[in-house]
């Protein structure tokens, strides 16, 4: 062990509450700072030790493992024991990279490996602690280790961020992971950049997001496999989500106009203004090929108002600008107009000022909406249907003898 573990050691063993990150791995595999240290030796023993101070350290928050590149064994069982004991740690990364001294990548993916599986199953026995599990550049196609990632994926029911970026995930392998994260309402972010996810994929992530429990706010799925009928099916399923905020589906084999337009109607359908009000107002951010388009700029932006029906009002302000009034005369009536729906007609107008006002600065381009004449519109089209209702019989009648005796 050199002097640089050695001190890593002691300042675990000191349960060093400035040390929060530990990796096991060579100097090359981890940047070093205040909050964190790496650690690697060739000697069992010296596992031992640090497994027995990670048992006892209250501080530690992260583990990372560079599997290529440390000492570490599955014999070296006093460590795996020290890690399924200890209580904080609740953040683990596998890597499974080989990297030059330039940190280029120098021979493709690596198994997770015996190391890998054995902290797997150290975190399925104490699996109220991870949230967040990073298992990157690993080739997992041996099924052997495909089931203890999912056997760990469904142990670990507290996990707010999954990322498998270049593991070649391949749709057949993806499917038993949808599957086991399904029931997670924790999971928030889940990347999976990088990899060889298609159209099948892409459904089963569709029911997820479908799914009334899931909490999916980040899905990431850059440089993959996915096709315009793939795309179809997540925008399809976010018709009715509102959690989604974050979608990167960059790098991938789209018709990049075609899928902007889609994106256009997913978050302002202006078929009519109930399809525009029922359109997604919360995602706010996507990444695709190219540059985006000025209207779906615009709508991704008006979508940052946390105040969703403000959003869903200025919406209608901008694709439905003359609004007709005449299927509300009859509300609340069987065959006779009435004045029931003009308080409420108003009210509307008084939200939309409110929603014009706090909506504007997300706006790419201000467009000017006219509410305070969309009221007075209204009024006047409620006025010219029920006339007898806003003047009554007895003023109308009034004014007639007037006219008479004026006339004689």
């Amino acid at each position: 062990m050199n002097w640089y573990s050695r001190e890593t050691l002691r300042r675990v063993e000191e349960n060093d509450d400035t040390l929060i990150e530990l990796g096991i791995c060579n100097k090359d595999g981890v940047v070093s700072s205040d909050h964190g240290r790496y650690f690697t030796s060739g000697d069992r023993e010296d596992y031992s030790k640090l497994g027995r101070s990670i048992q006892r350290n209250t501080n530690l928050k992260t583990l990372y493992v560079k599997l290529n590149s440390t000492g570490l064994s599955i014999t070296d069982s006093g460590f795996f024991e020290g890690i399924k004991q200890n209580s904080s740690i609740n953040k683990l990364r596998l890597n499974g990279h080989a990297y030059s001294r330039q940190n280029n990548p120098i021979s493709g993916y690596n198994p997770v490996g015996e190391v890998g599986c054995e902290l797997l199953r150290a975190f399925q026995e104490n699996n109220s602690n991870l949230t967040n599990l990073r298992i990157w550049s690993c080739d997992i196609g041996s099924v052997d280790e495909r089931a203890i990632i999912n056997t760990t994926l469904v142990s670990c029911t507290n996990l707010k961020e999954m990322h498998f970026n270049h593991n070649n995930v391949t749709d057949e392998q993806l499917l038993p992971m949808v599957e086991a994260i399904r029931d997670h309402q924790s999971l928030e972010t889940l990347s999976l950049n990088y990899n060889r996810i298609g159209n099948v994929g892409c459904e089963a992530l569709a029911t997820l997001l479908q799914d009334p429990n899931c909490n999916l706010q980040t899905l990431f799925l850059r440089h993959n496999l996915i096709n315009n009928k793939g795309i179809n099916n997540l925008v399809n399923s976010l018709s009715n989500n509102i959690k989604l905020k974050n979608l990167d589906i960059s790098q991938n084999q789209m018709d990049n106009e075609k899928v902007q337009g889609t994106f256009v109607k997913l978050l302002c359908n202006t078929t009519s203004i109930n399809t525009t009000h029922s359109s997604n107002h919360t995602l706010i951010d996507l990444k695709i090929q190219g540059n985006i388009a000025t209207s779906l700029h615009s709508l991704l932006q008006m979508n940052k108002c946390e105040n969703k029906s403000l959003v869903a009002i200025e919406k209608i302000l901008m694709y439905h600008p003359n609004i007709d009034m005449e299927p509300l005369f009859e509300w609340g009536s069987k065959d006779e107009r009435n004045l029931m729906a003009l308080p409420y007609v108003v009210a509307w107008f008084d939200r939309a000022d409110e929603a014009v006002e706090l909506t504007r600065d997300y706006l790419f381009k201000r467009e000017v909406y006219k509410t305070k004449e969309g009221k007075l519109s209204a009024i006047y089209q409620f006025a010219l249907a029920m006339p007898l209702m806003f003047i009554p019989a007895s003023h109308t009648k009034a004014d007639d003898k007037k006219r008479k005796r004026t006339g004689m």
